[in-house]
């Protein structure tokens, strides 16, 4: 079963904006615009704090499965945090506007009025893209999606090398993202300072060139994905099957719910809700188009 401290990150993603615009209608009338935005930072950085708990727990149950490595996972988090300091120290000199869309050819699109969702939006895209990639890997090897062999020798070493290319595909998304986007949270300064706007073009170009390599770079781990499963169905045929669900957790014909299993992901069954992280996969999917469609 999961506890309510497992899902407090999700509350606080579901809760968050609505508790800023209840207090933007309290703080009016007690402080000046400075200490609103002040208040509204350190809320947002409660957010960010406990997001980033999240991604250092699973980080080490990967790290445990010798599929990732430190200098990954502190380049990761650096290219991810690293924009919420930088917007955080420009925010009092942002004018009342800021840019939210970009055409694509770099021009902005869409303004939106100043506020933390605005300016911070992008970034906090990128922690929720992250924890979604992180949660597919760890979710790939914890849930035994993969089929289970029933002999070791060659079918083991292709299961292995499946296993590590998938773990790869997935890194290979979160390190693009990671560069694309903190690049594309700094055009919100480069656009909305004169005397940055010098940078805007460049940065454009880099978020491009990230975008597709990103794409390039994840078609060629899904062809080498597709080889190995058409060697495996080669050599070995049908000789595989699928890790076995207790039936006696499934409620209603299609929830399974089995506290036992460490299991992310259930091939009948999609997810393993008594696992906590399936809430918090689930409140990313959510948050993503919330951030993207719907800012203040």
């Amino acid at each position: 079963m999961y506890h309510r401290e497992h899902v407090k990150p999700l509350e606080l993603l579901i809760s968050f904006r609505f508790e800023l615009s209840r207090h933007r209608r309290i703080l009016p009338n007690l402080i000046d615009d400075h200490v609103k935005h002040v208040f509204e930072l350190k809320l947002f950085l409660k957010l960010c704090r406990l997001s980033l708990q999240m991604f250092s727990s699973q980080a080490q149950s990967l790290r445990d499965l010798d599929l990732t490595s430190i200098k990954f996972e502190i380049f990761i988090v650096a290219f991810t945090i690293l924009p919420f300091f930088v917007l955080a120290y420009f925010y009092p000199l942002l004018p009342e506007r800021v840019p939210q869309f970009l055409t694509l050819t770099g021009e902005v699109e869409t303004w939106a009025e100043k506020s933390v969702i605005s300016v911070f939006r992008v970034p906090l895209m990128a922690v929720v893209t992250q924890i979604v990639c992180l949660l597919m890997k760890y979710g790939t090897l914890q849930s035994g999606s993969l089929l289970s062999l029933a002999v070791a020798g060659e079918q083991t070493k292709l299961q292995e090398q499946y296993l590590r290319l998938n773990a790869g595909l997935w890194d290979w998304f979160r390190w693009t993202v990671a560069f694309k986007m903190s690049a594309e949270s700094l055009s919100t300064v480069f656009l909305s300072l004169e005397r940055f706007k010098f940078l805007a073009r460049p940065t454009f170009v880099i978020t491009a060139m990230a975008a597709l390599i990103g794409v390039a770079g994840a078609l060629f781990y899904l062809y080498r994905l597709l080889a190995v499963r058409r060697d495996m169905k080669a050599r070995f045929g049908d000789e595989y099957v699928p890790k076995p669900v207790d039936t006696r957790r499934v409620y209603g014909g299609f929830l399974y719910f089995n506290s036992s299993d460490p299991a992310l992901f259930v091939s009948k069954y999609i997810f393993n809700f008594a696992n906590k992280w399936t809430w918090i996969f689930i409140a990313c999917l959510i948050t993503y188009p919330l951030l993207v469609f719907l800012p203040e």
